[in-house]
């Protein structure tokens, strides 16, 4: 950040006042809207620290966090903070007042104001607000800016004008010495990336975006190098020519076929169903079926509430985070298994109608067990006219269980010898020989190679000179007794 001759020195104006206070005024405007707001209030309690859900924020809270998070980035760049400018701090003041219901500029003379730096309070209370805990988020989102965070979770009209906010103040704050740096742009880069694209948080469900420059090649590459799986492959290599040849009939004004992109993955776990969705939403991402591509995954407890009145809310929030993306409902039968007063039914309702709303901005994957699949899609006349494309996953065979351990193994920087790959196929062959209907699959080899690597560091661990080829190295010993293993592992999956 460049640095003026004396960075203290008060060039705070009438007119940066009137910057200040016109920013101010219009967020104090959507603060009050947005404390009114159920739905607001219920986002907020989403991403608080449990520590903290007893306490009621408001937005305000939330946008003091942001600030005081932005302010304490643009000071990181100064070596001391007497270097730190008094119009950067005043910013921090000023808006901390707005936010709290005080216009500083009504409040006190302007030419008091504009010397307010020079108080000696002024610099004590700037650092008691870099200590403040505004607001406490969980804590993978203490980075976030929550404000802009909570709005997209909720799917809010007020995203942008908290975002527009937020980017302008970081845009002032990066101007207060007269010019902007290339380490102040990156910084305003990063700040702006942040705020407008915030991370996804939703409670027992898991957000995935798409890898940064994505292509369609690159997907179905990936697709072709998954183990196993053929048929699967098949039908994807399937459905994205049918839409490219679709997109080209469009292209020409020629007739085209409804696209219901929605689908029921059925199989036993660790087949690769989630990774098979994943790959769907990025391709009709880059087909321009889909704006963003990325997936949220959930299943029965990420969508329904314990108490009336609360999965509508639960459910609303997935489907929002889920807009623009694929939403993966994982053992979704467990929707409409309690019977008809379960708020299961209640969540498949509020499901089919967003799915009619969104119908060109969302798409819809369950998956499960076929048989109980089978089940839950004629459960309900909706499901039934909505999902109409089939996916069926298989349990992998013995070779192919063989080869996902070894690429395990590779990617982890380890090896097998001869004896213990042999000793290994025969675990891997009698449990599937003893497969049944909650055979882990991929799932299980990941947890046979993690108990061996654990077996294989005891052995190790007291080796005097431990090389390279010893630390990589899996041996027969490394590989735990195979009947044993077999009736550990399969009773393990039936319970």
């Amino acid at each position: 950040m460049s640095v003026t001759t004396n960075p203290n020195h008060n060039n705070i104006t009438i007119e940066f006042i009137e910057l200040l206070r016109t920013e101010g005024n219009k967020i104090w405007n959507v603060c009050l809207s947005l404390n009114s707001d159920l739905k607001y209030k219920q986002g907020v309690k989403g991403i608080t620290d449990k520590d903290f859900k007893n306490i009621s924020y408001k937005s305000e809270h939330l946008l003091l966090k942001d600030i005081v998070q932005m302010y304490n980035t643009y000071t990181s760049h100064y070596n001391k903070t007497s270097e730190i400018p008094s119009k950067l701090k005043f910013i921090l003041i000023f808006l901390y007042e707005k936010l709290q219901g005080k216009d500083l500029a009504k409040a006190i003379d302007i030419q008091q104001l504009i010397k307010l730096p020079l108080s000696k309070r002024f610099n004590e209370n700037v650092v008691l607000l870099q200590e403040t805990s505004f607001f406490q988020p969980l804590e993978e989102l203490k980075k976030e800016y929550v404000s802009t965070l909570v709005l997209s979770k909720i799917g809010s009209s007020e995203f942008d004008a908290v975002a527009s906010f937020l980017n302008r103040i970081a845009l002032i704050m990066a101007q207060v010495d007269g010019t902007i740096s290339e380490k102040e742009k990156e910084t305003l880069k990063t700040i702006s990336s942040k705020i407008n694209n915030p991370k996804i948080q939703i409670e027992k469900s898991n957000y995935r975006d798409i890898p940064e420059g994505d292509t369609l090649e690159k997907v179905m590459a990936e697709l072709n190098g998954l183990i196993g799986l053929d048929t699967i492959k098949k039908n994807v290599e399937d459905l994205t020519n049918f839409l490219k040849v679709q997109q080209l009939r469009e292209e020409k004004d020629l007739k085209t076929n409804q696209n219901s992109l929605h689908a029921v993955f059925m199989g036993p776990p660790g087949t690769g169903k989630t990774t098979v969705a994943r790959m769907l939403g990025r391709i009709f991402k880059h087909l321009g079926y889909l704006k963003r591509g990325h997936l949220v995954e959930t299943d029965r407890a990420g969508m329904v509430a314990g108490y009336v009145g609360q999965t509508a809310i639960k459910a609303d929030e997935i489907i929002t985070a889920a807009t623009d993306g694929v939403l993966f409902i994982d053992e979704a039968y467990a929707l409409s298994s309690g019977g008809m007063n379960d708020f299961g039914t209640e969540a498949i309702e509020i499901l089919l109608k967003r799915m009619e709303d969104l119908r060109e901005k969302l798409v819809v994957i369950v998956a499960g067990y076929p048989d109980e699949m089978e089940v839950f899609i004629q459960s309900n006349p909706g499901l039934q006219s909505r999902f109409n494309r089939y996916f069926t996953f298989d349990h992998y065979d013995d070779k192919t269980l063989l080869e996902i351990f070894k690429l395990n193994a590779k990617k982890a920087d380890f090896k097998l010898t001869e004896d213990a790959e042999d000793k290994l196929s025969e675990i891997i062959h009698g449990l599937y020989e003893k497969r049944h209907k909650g055979f882990g699959n991929a799932r299980t080899m990941r947890n046979l190679f993690e108990k061996i690597i654990e077996k294989q560091a005891n052995r190790i661990v007291n080796i005097s000179e431990i090389t390279e080829e010893v630390l990589v190295t899996l041996t027969e010993e490394d590989i735990p007794p195979i009947n044993k293993t077999i009736k550990e592992i399969i009773v393990f999956n039936e319970e």
